[in-house]
C-alpha cells in the first residue's frame, strides 16, 4: 500500500472533512426525513406511498455493494467518489421542482414523482457513502481511525441538534402564511438550500489527499465471498445485520406510539432528540478514544447493550407520563458509541484493500434490511390493531409485543460482538505507532 495510507491526516485535512460533515449533515437534514415526509404530505401521498417513500433509502442503499466496481472502473477513490457524489446532488436539486402545480396539469402525480426521485438520488448515495468511508479508512493508521470518526460524528451531531428546526420554523411560518397551491414555495426554498449545501459539501473534500494508487503486487480483487470466509468480519456483519433488523421492526411502532398513545407534543419529541442527541456527543467522544479492535468492540458491544435498555421506557409511558420517554432518548444516546465503533471494528477485521466491500456490507446492507423490517413491523402494528377493539390509545399490546420482539433482538445483536475476536490483525498495512492527540 502507498505511503499516504499509512499517514494520518494533517489538520488542515481534518477541517476539510469537519466542514464536509457540516455541510453535508445540514443539507441531508433539510431534503430527508421529516421534510420530506411533510412535502409528500401536502402533496397528497396515500399511506402506502408515505411508507415507501420512508423505506426507500434504505431499500436502495445496498447499490453500495457496487461501490468497487465503480472504483476499479475510476481508479482514484477521490474522482470516484465526487463524480456519483456529482450526480446524487444533482438529482436532489429536482426535489423542490417536484412540487411545482404544472406537474398536474400535464397528468403526473407529484407525490410518485418524488419517490422517483428519492429513489435514483439514494442508489447514487448508497455507492458516495461507501466510496466516502472506504477513502476515510486509507487516509489514517488503524489506531487513529476511532478519533477521525469520533470528530466526524461530533459534527453531524451538532448540525442535527440546531439546523432542522431552523428548516421547520420556515415550513410552518410558509403554511401560515401561503394557500395550499403556493405552499410548495416554502418547500422549494427549504430543499434549494438544502441540495445548495450539499453541492458545498464537495469542495472541501477537494482539499484531500487521494490514497496512493497500489502496485500490482498489493492490488487484490474485492470479493463478498472472501470476505465472508473470515470468522471475524462474520460476527461483525451478524451483529450489524441483526441489530439493524431489530431496530426497524419498531419504526412504525415508535412513531405512531408517540403520538396516538403518549400523546408526545412535536416541541417534546424535539426536546427529546436534543437529549439523545446530547448525550451522543458524549457517547462517540469516549468511543473515539479507542485506538485497537479489543477497545472498539467494549466499546460497541455496551452501547448496544444500553440503547437496547431503551424499549422498557417505552411500554412505561404506555401507563405513566410521557417524561418516561427521557430515560429512552437518555439509553439512545448510546448509538453514538455504535456509530463510532461499529465502523472501526469493520475496518479492523478487513483488509485494506477490501475496505469499499466491508463498508458496503456493513452499512449497505444493514440498512436494507431495516427497511424491510420496517415495513414488516408496519405490516403487524396495523394487523394487530385492527384486531384489537377499543379506542387506539387504549391497545398497547401489538406495541408492546414489536417492543419485545424488537429488544430482545437488541440485547442479541450486542451479544453477538463478543464472538468477534481480538486477535484478529486490525490492518493488512504495516501501523504507525500511536502518537498522543495534540
Amino acid at each position: 500500500m502507498g505511503a499516504s495510507s499509512d499517514s494520518d491526516v494533517s489538520r488542515s485535512e481534518q477541517r476539510a472533512i469537519w466542514w464536509n460533515t457540516i455541510l453535508w449533515t445540514a443539507g441531508h437534514s433539510l431534503t430527508s426525513g421529516a421534510f420530506l415526509s411533510y412535502f409528500a404530505v401536502d402533496l397528497g401521498a396515500s399511506a402506502l406511498l408515505l411508507g415507501l417513500l420512508a423505506a426507500a433509502p434504505e431499500l436502495v442503499g445496498s447499490s453500495g455493494l457496487a461501490a468497487s466496481t465503480v472504483h476499479a472502473w475510476i481508479g482514484s477513490r477521490r474522482r470516484a467518489w465526487m463524480g456519483v457524489t456529482l450526480v446524487a446532488r444533482v438529482v436532489t436539486l429536482c426535489v423542490p421542482f417536484v412540487g411545482a402545480p404544472w406537474w398536474e396539469a400535464w397528468g403526473f402525480s407529484r407525490a410518485w414523482l418524488l419517490l422517483l426521485v428519492v429513489i435514483v438520488s439514494q442508489l447514487c448515495q448508497g455507492i458516495a457513502t461507501t466510496l466516502y468511508f472506504g477513502w476515510l479508512s486509507e487516509l489514517t493508521s488503524a489506531a487513529h481511525w476511532g478519533r477521525l470518526f469520533a470528530r466526524r460524528n461530533v459534527a453531524a451531531l451538532l448540525v442535527s441538534m440546531t439546523v432542522p428546526l431552523c428548516g421547520a420554523a420556515l415550513r410552518d411560518r410558509g403554511k401560515a402564511w401561503l394557500t395550499a397551491e403556493d405552499l410548495w414555495w416554502a418547500y422549494a426554498v427549504v430543499f434549494t438550500a438544502g441540495g445548495v449545501l450539499l453541492l458545498a459539501s464537495i469542495m472541501p473534500m477537494l482539499t484531500v489527499r487521494d490514497p496512493a494508487p497500489r502496485t500490482m503486487g498489493e492490488e487484490r480483487r474485492s470479493s463478498v465471498w472472501a470476505l465472508l470466509r473470515e470468522p471475524a468480519v462474520r460476527w461483525t456483519l451478524a451483529h450489524s445485520w441483526l441489530l439493524a433488523l431489530a431496530n426497524g421492526l419498531t419504526q412504525a411502532a415508535f412513531f405512531k406510539y408517540q403520538i396516538t398513545v403518549v400523546g408526545l407534543s412535536l416541541w417534546g419529541y424535539f426536546l427529546l432528540a436534543d437529549v439523545m442527541l446530547g448525550v451522543q456527543l458524549l457517547t462517540s467522544l469516549w468511543a473515539g478514544r479507542c485506538q485497537s479492535l479489543a477497545e472498539h468492540r467494549r466499546a460497541l458491544f455496551w452501547g448496544s447493550l444500553v440503547a437496547s435498555a431503551a424499549l422498557p421506557f417505552w411500554a412505561l409511558a404506555g401507563h405513566g407520563p410521557w417524561w418516561w420517554l427521557v430515560g429512552a432518548f437518555v439509553c439512545w444516546g448510546a448509538f453514538g458509541a455504535v456509530n463510532v465503533a461499529g465502523p472501526n471494528v469493520m475496518f479492523s477485521v478487513t483488509p485494506r484493500e477490501e475496505a469499499v466491500t466491508a463498508v458496503a456490507l456493513f452499512r449497505q446492507v444493514a440498512g436494507t434490511l431495516a427497511g424491510l423490517s420496517g415495513i414488516l413491523g408496519g405490516w403487524c402494528l396495523d394487523v394487530g390493531l385492527k384486531l384489537s377493539p377499543g379506542a387506539p390509545a387504549e391497545v398497547l399490546w401489538p406495541y408492546w409485543t414489536l417492543f419485545f420482539v424488537s429488544g430482545c433482538g437488541r440485547v442479541f445483536a450486542a451479544l453477538l460482538v463478543l464472538g468477534i475476536p481480538v486477535t484478529v490483525a486490525e490492518s493488512s498495512a504495516p501501523q504507525r505507532p500511536v502518537e498522543k492527540s495534540s
